[in-house]
């Protein structure tokens, strides 16, 4: 019976290589899967007391990437799961577990590094561990936290798993940023002039993805024109709405909930009773000019600022904010009815 866990060739063949190599056991002429979660081109960094890659493995990376990018943290997003389609290549399917995986942060130069930690646990003694969820366990990095650098960085996952005779390792990186603002020195305050926040007025533009495509802030409408202020795309079958913009828009989650204080974490039933520019705060570094599956970030507000805003300049003018304030249910096809409170200048 073959697996598509692996075993290392003779020892003496793979020190002559200098490094392990893995062959599939069994007589099978196809053994195996092809190689999944292989690290992008742009990472070669390997932890120095980390297993090799096997070359066939049943460890498969899914939808890899960062969730959020908050003004102190990263949240991580995916699964890593063990390919059991094919129950005749596992010796035992009730042993088939993941016994370790591992999160390690690198910066692309390879010159600083940081440090990757878990809310839940994982606790691979007391259960058959066969599917994590990076979400749910709350995968994360505090950028204020063993960090000396700023730049791009790489979350190196490297995930272990038996078939309760033979091991099998995979890897897979997320690439994300640690902003230069976390470098920079604050400038002397002494002769700074406070600008106040401009104030901001509010409207509620409903959108149904199915007949709307884009909305213009300043109409409060949406519309199937493919062109506005802010754009959606179905992604897939189950809700997932891209956001885009043909203005110049660009998008990101607001960094309120990052700071020292609670009382400004606002959310559709905790709002500002004078909102202004200053309510809402971002990290430059964050915006993006599409933002996926943004219905994915529950009862949070998003920042969207055009190319005519200024910082502290006392106008409101392409500063916006909005939240999801009614959340329908996605159809077959993907396309979901919700409602939007958005703030603007007024």
């Amino acid at each position: 019976m073959s697996s598509k866990f692996v075993t290392p060739l003779l020892l003496s063949t793979a020190l002559s290589l200098g490094a392990l190599s893995f062959i599939a056991c069994g007589d099978d002429p196809n053994p195996g899967i092809p190689p999944t979660g292989t690290p992008s081109s742009s990472s070669t960094y390997i932890p120095p007391d980390d297993t090799p890659e096997t070359v066939l493995t049943a460890i498969v990376f899914n939808d890899m990437g960062v969730s959020s990018a908050l003004l102190t943290k990263v949240k991580f997003k995916g699964s890593i799961t063990l390919d059991l389609s094919d129950s005749n290549t596992v010796a035992d399917i009730n042993a088939v577990r993941f016994t370790d995986i591992k999160f390690d942060i690198v910066n692309t130069s390879h010159t600083s590094s940081g440090k990757a930690e878990t809310i839940v646990p994982l606790d691979f003694n007391s259960q058959a561990l066969t599917t994590v969820n990076l979400a749910e366990v709350g995968l994360y990095t505090d950028l204020d936290a063993n960090y000396s650098e700023c730049g791009n960085y790489l979350l190196i996952v490297t995930a272990k798993a038996t078939d309760g005779i033979l091991e099998s390792v995979s890897r897979d990186t997320i690439p994300f940023e640690r902003p230069i603002e976390k470098c920079q020195v604050p400038e002397s305050s002494s002769s700074e002039v406070v600008v106040p926040g401009a104030p901001l007025d509010t409207i509620s533009i409903k959108v149904n993805t199915k007949t709307d495509k884009c909305l213009s802030i300043a109409t409060g409408l949406a519309s199937a024109e493919a062109t506005g202020d802010i754009c959606f795309k179905t992604v897939g079958s189950a809700g997932s709405v891209q956001l885009s913009s043909t203005t110049g828009i660009k998008f990101a989650v607001y960094s309120n909930t990052s700071n020292d204080t609670r009382l400004d974490d606002w959310s559709k039933n905790y709002l500002p009773d004078n909102p202004t520019t200053d309510s809402f705060l971002y990290l430059d570094g964050s915006l993006k000019e599409v933002f996926p599956d943004f219905l994915n970030e529950v009862d949070v507000f998003f920042v969207a600022i055009g190319p005519k805003y200024v910082r502290n300049s006392g106008s409101a003018t392409d500063f916006y904010a909005f939240v999801v304030s009614e959340l329908g249910t996605a159809d077959t096809n993907g396309d979901i009815t919700f409602t939007l409170l958005v703030y603007k200048a007024k």
